[in-house]
């Protein structure tokens, strides 16, 4: 957990937020974008750090149309820079979420990790929305047709990562 403080107060210094710290729950929430809001914690029972964030809520109708294009992203990571995509069924909020080791862990990788997992996060948020405003556009009866999106190949500084 004190790994944890200090990288959250090492970005808070970055960025002009000096008090940036867990609650007392272990949780840390930054929203990006006013789009997104990336919850930060540390799990002290397996060293990692987990990144985690609902990048959308899909309407039921939405599913059929939106599950094999989650699932294809998730095939290799090769549509989520490394992170994972799933969907609570209760919910049908769309997560995503990644987890790494935090011992050893420098600050500019957790700086690489945040603005990777911040721009997948940003880019499904986007896409997902984007189906949503492209279907209710339609009427019932018409066909829909999603444009397909890759999100852009992650940067090796900007790509979450693979899992510790």
């Amino acid at each position: 957990m004190e790994r944890f403080q200090n990288l959250l107060k090492d970005l808070g210094s970055s960025v002009g937020l000096p008090d940036l710290k867990p609650s007392d729950d272990g949780l840390c929430s930054l929203r990006f974008d006013d789009r997104v809001t990336i919850d930060l914690e540390s799990n002290d029972e397996t060293g990692a750090m987990i990144f985690s964030s609902i990048v959308a809520t899909l309407l039921p109708y939405q599913t059929e149309k939106l599950y094999p294009e989650l699932l294809e992203a998730n095939l290799l990571w090769a549509g989520t820079g490394g992170a994972t995509l799933g969907v609570d069924p209760a919910t049908l909020s769309v997560f995503m979420c990644y987890q790494e080791k935090i011992e050893g862990m420098e600050f500019l990788r957790f700086q690489e990790l945040l603005k990777g997992f911040s721009d997948v996060a940003l880019f499904w948020n986007k896409r997902l929305q984007q189906g949503e405003e492209s279907e209710t556009s339609q009427t019932p009866s018409e066909s829909v047709s999603l444009t397909e999106v890759t999100p852009p190949a992650p940067s090796a500084a900007g790509s979450v990562g693979t899992y510790a």
